[in-house]
This record gives C-alpha cells, sequence and structure tokens, in this order.
C-alpha cells in the first residue's frame, strides 16, 4: 500500500529541530512574536528550522494541531512534538527550549 506524500510542514518537523509559531497577521501579540521569531531564524540558521504558519490560510493543519489561541508555538524533534508555549513568548524562553533540543 502507497502512503501519501507527505505534506510541506511534515517536511519540515521532519528534520532536527523545528519551532513553528502558529500565527494571524491581525493579532498584536502575534506581530510582536514575529519579530522574536525573526531574531531566532538568525540566530538558528543552520541548525534548527523556524517558521510562521497563518493559522487562517492552514486552517485544517491548525485544527489538526488543535491550535486554540494564537501565538501558540511547537517545538519539534523528528517530527515529534516536544514541547509547546501558548501566547507571546520571550527570545530567551524559546531560545533555551531550542538549545535544550538541539543538545
Amino acid at each position: 500500500m502507497l502512503k501519501p506524500p507527505l505534506t510541506e510542514f511534515e517536511i519540515i518537523i521532519a528534520r532536527e529541530v523545528a519551532l513553528i509559531d502558529f500565527d494571524v497577521p491581525w493579532c498584536a501579540l502575534c506581530r510582536v512574536q514575529k519579530s522574536i521569531i525573526d531574531g531566532l531564524v538568525l540566530r538558528f540558521s543552520g541548525r534548527a528550522v523556524v517558521a510562521v504558519i497563518n493559522v487562517d490560510q492552514n486552517s485544517r493543519l491548525a485544527n489538526k494541531m488543535r491550535i486554540k489561541s494564537v501565538p501558540t508555538l511547537v517545538l519539534f524533534k523528528q517530527g515529534k512534538e516536544v514541547n509547546r508555549f501558548i501566547g507571546l513568548q520571550s527570545e530567551e524562553t524559546l531560545s533555551k527550549a531550542i538549545e535544550n533540543v538541539l543538545g
């Protein structure tokens, strides 16, 4: 039996470490979180994937991931969820979480 092809999301989280920020552009806290995420993209370039997913444009994925509020950030290691943060998070909190997963 053939497996369906992996989605772009599944490919991203299958990497060693990935932090995904689920947000919407009209959310004030999400806009603040985005500036923090932009810094993390630079800081962890080549070591971890840091990406943003708009839940309005990806509602099926948001439902599958049980995203109930934004921003919600989910940290994955090799495709498995290892940590979830709900609400605005500091760069320090997220950096420590990523570093811990990286080892």
